[in-house]
């Protein structure tokens, strides 16, 4: 009786887990956490889940996917270093405490690591894995429409703009934007990191594969089509230059699927020099096509974002010229941060600083030009905070250094020869969520540039939701689950 209450209250928590997702910022998380940016909605359920599943999980003494393994590594050893940073002097800022500092790096790490363990443990079997795939694209659609709806009130239905504004602190410590889509987000740039790295990548896929999580559609249309022409359109409106360099890569990534095909297809059909001339020659279209929607992209945003107007413009005679054409770009000073992670790298190569305590070096290692800069000296002068990275991939080199790094990439190498696996082996649903792992994979790389939370939930959901489908959908003959 227990067990079977248990597990009522566990999917009830999953599912508004699910619901809740877009909301990045919520006052009430705010509140209970102290935290004045990264507090998602969902962790209002997490802990529940957390509580319930996986005594649960251990319980049934189910087999766990061996990509939880990989994972589990990765998050000791980042919590190792923050431990290690206590038996090394540390440089003083401001009033800022290190054991302070200390616990808010291992609670980052053990909320990611909650996220990624409730989104493999929960949707346990086929039907939940399709009904998590439903809600989501209900939860999905809510959040393009109230994105479009924002910003086209604000220039037409000025009423229901007002409307939205007296709801929006209920959702979010921010104001609306006229001028960028925001949606339930607190930053038009973690809208966009959501939208790459769960909707459009389960999106794309299922419009990719034809397949449908919903049994009602339109002659050849299928709901996903509508949710993902929405979804292009909010992920625009958001103006988030690294959201949309993402989804651009992810289409490069579908030209490459594409061209792949059309190859094995003229294989199949040609012959001698014949094949070899026609591969040469659709290769090469296809390249064109796809360079001239990079650049039409480009011309186009360049004409509706004004930090973009010098997209084309590049000068080799100043001293700089990248940091000189970054600055042009207004994203400099994210390149001085980025530089400065490095920087700590390179004195700290093996294992780091400690996740959450690199702020603590940035006066010593910021490049000289930083200081230049109004935003870092404003940061560094008046702001009482640390400062970070907002950049993933410098952030891990620096707080965990090389052995940290290689963990999470081992980790990522993992699950994207599980979502290939999938691809190439599995059928239906099993097919698309493979995709969906792939996808987000190649947003993952632009993305990262831009992010650096290990708590916010989106990465660790779509990773969970994938590996669950590896384990619990029905394999391929011949593979084996671990």
């Amino acid at each position: 009786m227990i067990s079977k209450i248990a597990a009522k209250l566990t999917w009830l928590f999953w599912v508004m887990l699910v619901i809740v997702l877009p909301i990045t910022t919520f006052p009430l998380v705010m509140k209970l956490t102290g935290s004045s940016s990264v507090a998602p909605a969902s962790l209002l359920f997490l802990l529940p889940l957390v509580v319930i599943a996986v005594p649960l999980a251990v319980a049934q003494k189910n087999r766990q996917p061996v990509q939880l393994k990989a994972v589990l590594v990765f998050f000791i050893f980042a919590i190792a270093t923050i431990a290690m940073a206590f038996l090394r002097p540390l440089p003083d800022y401001k009033d800022q405490s290190l054991v302070r500092a200390a616990l808010e790096g291992v609670v980052t790490l053990i909320l990611g690591l909650f996220f990624y363990l409730v989104a493999v443990l929960i949707p346990n079997k086929p039907g939940r894995i399709d009904t998590t795939l439903r809600i989501l694209n209900w939860s999905g659609l809510g959040l393009v429409l109230v994105s479009i709806l924002q910003v086209a009130t604000s220039q037409y239905l000025p009423a229901v703009f007002d409307q939205l504004e007296i709801f929006r602190p209920f959702f979010s410590p921010t104001r609306i934007l006229t001028d960028r889509m925001l949606g339930f987000a607190s930053e038009p740039s973690w809208l966009a990191h959501m939208l790459n790295l769960v909707y459009l990548a389960y999106w794309l896929a299922a419009v990719y594969t034809r397949k449908s999580v919903h049994r009602f559609k339109l002659g050849v249309f299928i709901f996903e089509d509508l949710l993902l022409a929405l979804g292009v359109l909010t992920l625009v409106g958001s103006l988030s230059r690294g959201g949309l360099m993402a989804f651009m890569m992810v289409i490069g990534f579908i030209f490459l699927l594409l061209n792949f095909r059309l190859i094995a297809w003229i294989v199949r059909k040609y012959t001698g020099r014949r094949k070899v001339l026609t591969t040469a020659g659709v290769s090469l279209v296809l390249l064109i096509v796809y360079l001239g929607l990079i650049i039409s992209a480009l011309w186009g945003f360049s004409r509706i974002d004004p930090r973009m107007e010098e997209v084309f413009q590049f000068s080799k005679d100043k001293p700089n010229p990248l940091l000189a054409y970054a600055d042009n770009l207004q994203f400099g000073e994210r390149v001085i941060y980025w530089q400065t992670g490095w920087n700590i790298f390179n004195d700290h190569p093996v294992i780091g600083v400690g996740v959450g305590l690199s702020g603590f070096y940035f006066p010593q290692f910021l490049p000289d030009v930083g200081w230049e800069l109004v935003e870092s000296r404003k940061l560094l002068y008046q702001y009482a905070g640390l400062m970070n990275i907002k950049n993933l991939w410098s952030r891990l080199l620096a707080e965990t250094g090389i052995v940290g790094f290689a963990l999470f990439v081992n980790f990522l190498v993992l699950f994207g020869f599980t979502s290939s696996q999938m691809v190439r082996r599995g059928v239906g649903r099993r097919r698309t969520l493979g995709f969906m792992g792939l996808f987000m994979l190649v947003a993952l790389i632009a993305e990262e540039f831009s992010v650096d939370s290990f708590a916010l939930p989106y990465l660790w959901f779509t990773m969970g939701l994938v590996t669950a489908a590896w384990k619990w959908y029905d394999p391929a003959p011949g593979e084996v689950h671990g």
